[in-house]
């Protein structure tokens, strides 16, 4: 049966708007919001039905998502300009997959479409762009905030999370099951932090439960913290009965296990209500929507839970979906699920699939069902067809993409904002977003790390990233892109670096690698200085030859200034560079500024939270405070003894 939902709450002259869209909490959550801005809303889940509306009623615009089942949007959408009643009807399409420059220009110039949105996008961008073609509503908009609610039986935790990401939604997700109640705390789409009215998942009962606290200190700690007015997190530092650190570590497992624990319910209800911003200081988890469903799906549901997810794709061809803005998600693949996501080409069904991974069935089975939910897979009726192109040499392929990055990175770094992207200073906003997304579907991460592609040159990849989505969100906001345009130097002499020159340096630096490794830092000096000197504006080839000389002779005083000064640089080029905040760590703690090196280390963990050197220093820092503070102790006791 045909769902359809109707607004009826605005009369008179209410603008009116045509909403069609396969997913019904897609379709939920934009008439609810779209009914809070004043609009009046008709919303169906196929183009047959919406155009039968036709017949009854006048529409102002036409909000279409491409992929629907039978006709699809761009087909409903030339359908619409056949007729002479819709003919100039403006007609907003949505997508996931087309994202190129040429899917864009096809859908305008083949099927009519006026305008376009690429999922995942901020209800407000929605906003923006409706009124930019019909106006202001004419209803007086709701003060109402947007709130949609359901049963997790028709709607799984995974489907709700993932429409919520592909909204940009910022709110607060209640869930509840019999007496259990839960707050999800969702901002700009991700998950990042949760309430219970579990016992089981307080702080105390888990410290309990995993051996940090006893029975009796949680208790005296629970007390301290009523008497004081404060958390107990708070208390049981003063008490000294954990750091700073491991409360961090604590409180962001137990967010962790509080969304984890709901994957497991069978049923429940869930209301989603939208919000601006939440109080400061709640621990946020660092956890993409696509890896936490995945951790909930493959330890926490049922069996039953994941194949009901799985059915309706049985007979469907399974293909990596070309869909950048949910793989940009990093999703932690074991080496067995890489090889399961490696085997959806688009030329076997998922029932096939399973059934080749039938003794892992357990690790395929959430796999698929999280990829599938997530859009990073999709399903096809019809099998992708075979390629002519004859399989190359694997060493040889990897020596021809790391040769032809080197050669873009080389350029592209050394680009202005402009250049780079390849527009003009009189691009519109829209003609900005092309050509970022064209770009990133070349340069993102994953597309070199999904199957372990050189990495030994992550850290290039990252910052080539990081500069075409810092050029992307300097020039898409007008203040921004006039004080770029201010502060640029006219004329200014572009450098360009050979690929021979980068690979050179690329091979010197890697000599210095090895030789840094084996201790050797006076040869390794030399070796990253010739690197350096090829490529002066590399914050790891920074980082290391300030480290060597610094290793060669730090009780100079000259030495551990400029160390100081060229480690700051490389974080001033890198932000990221764990190591870097490592070092200046170790230099505060040889100069007997423990509070500095804390930070210091701190900040390396929170760059790359496998910094075990980091964390060993961590650990020796608190040791030394839990002696420091029992000595203090005993010599009291002496004292008033």
């Amino acid at each position: 049966m045909i769902r359809r939902m109707l607004d009826m709450s605005s009369e008179g002259d209410s603008k009116n708007i045509l909403l069609v869209d396969d997913d019904p909490n897609i379709r939920r959550f934009l008439s609810e919001s779209l009914r809070l801005h004043g609009y009046k809303v008709h919303s169906f889940e196929e183009a047959d039905a919406a155009l039968k509306a036709l017949d009854n009623h006048d529409f102002d615009l036409a909000l279409l998502d491409i992929l629907l089942p039978g006709t699809n949007g761009l087909q409903l959408c030339r359908k619409l300009r056949a007729l002479p009643k819709t003919s100039e009807l403006p007609v907003i399409m949505m997508t996931a997959f087309y994202k190129q420059a040429d899917h864009i220009r096809d859908a305008r110039e083949q099927y009519g479409a006026t305008d376009y949105l690429l999922k995942p996008f901020p209800l407000k961008t929605l906003h923006e762009k409706i009124e930019a073609l019909i106006g202001a509503p004419t209803a007086t908009p709701g003060s109402a905030r947007l709130s949609i609610q359901g049963e997790l039986s028709e709607t799984s935790l995974p489907r709700i999370l993932h429409n919520l990401y592909s909204l940009r939604a910022t709110g607060l997700l209640h869930m509840e099951n019999e007496d259990i109640k839960k707050v999800i705390y969702i901002r700009n789409g991700y998950p990042i932090f949760a309430r219970s009215n579990l016992v089981r998942e307080f702080l105390g009962q888990i410290l309990v439960r995993t051996g940090t606290l006893s029975e009796e200190n949680m208790e005296k700690s629970l007390e301290v913290a009523r008497e004081n007015g404060q958390r107990h997190g708070m208390a049981l530092i003063e008490m000294g009965l954990i750091t700073p650190h491991q409360l961090n570590d604590i409180l962001r497992n137990q967010v962790l296990e509080k969304l984890l624990d709901i994957f497991s319910w069978p049923d429940g209800k869930y209301r989603f209500i939208q919000a601006r911003e939440f109080k400061q200081g709640v621990t946020s988890i660092d956890l993409s929507p696509a890896n936490l469903i995945l951790q909930g799906l493959r330890e926490h549901a049922s069996r039953d839970q994941v194949l009901k997810m799985l059915e309706p794709h049985l007979d469907h061809y399974l293909q990596q979906a070309e869909n950048p803005l949910y793989r940009f998600q990093e999703i932690q693949l074991s080496a067995g699920e890489q090889r399961i996501m490696a085997s959806c080409q688009g030329k076997t069904t998922l029932r096939e699939i399973l059934k080749q991974f039938l003794l892992s069935r357990k690790e395929a089975e959430p796999l698929l069902a999280t990829l599938l939910s997530t859009g990073i897979l999709e399903g096809r009726v019809e099998p992708e067809m075979a390629s002519d192109d004859s399989p190359c040499d694997e060493a040889e392929d990897i020596r021809t993409r790391r040769e032809s990055f080197l050669k873009d990175y080389a350029w592209m770094m050394e680009q202005d904002y402009f250049t780079l992207l390849g527009v003009s200073e009189s691009d519109p906003r829209d003609q900005i977003r092309k050509s970022y997304y064209s770009l990133v579907k070349q340069y993102h991460p994953d597309r070199f790390f999904e199957q372990d592609v050189l990495p030994d040159l992550k850290d290039k990849v990252n910052a080539l990233f990081q500069r075409i989505s810092d050029a992307h969100e300097t020039l898409s906001d007008a203040t921004a892109k006039a004080r770029y345009v201010s502060d640029r130097k006219e004329g200014a002499p572009r450098s360009t670096t050979s690929l021979e020159t980068i690979l050179q340096a690329e091979t010197a630096f890697q000599k210095g690698i090895v030789l840094f490794r084996g201790k050797r830092y006076d040869e390794a000096q030399k070796a990253f200085a010739e690197a350096l000197e090829l490529s002066p504006n590399e914050a790891e080839y920074i980082m290391y030859q300030t480290w060597s000389a610094y290793k060669s002779n730090a009780n100079a005083t000259d030495v551990i200034i400029n160390t100081r000064k060229h480690l700051m640089r490389a974080i001033e080029l890198n932000p990221k560079l764990s190591l870097a905040y490592l070092y200046l760590g170790y230099i505060c703690k040889d100069e007997g500024n423990e509070k500095e090196a804390q930070r210091r280390f701190e900040r390396a963990i929170q760059c790359n939270p496998n910094c075990t050197e980091a964390l060993r220093e961590l650990r020796l820092m608190s040791m030394r405070k839990g002696k420091a503070g029992k000595e203090k102790k005993g010599l009291f006791g002496k004292m008033f003894s």
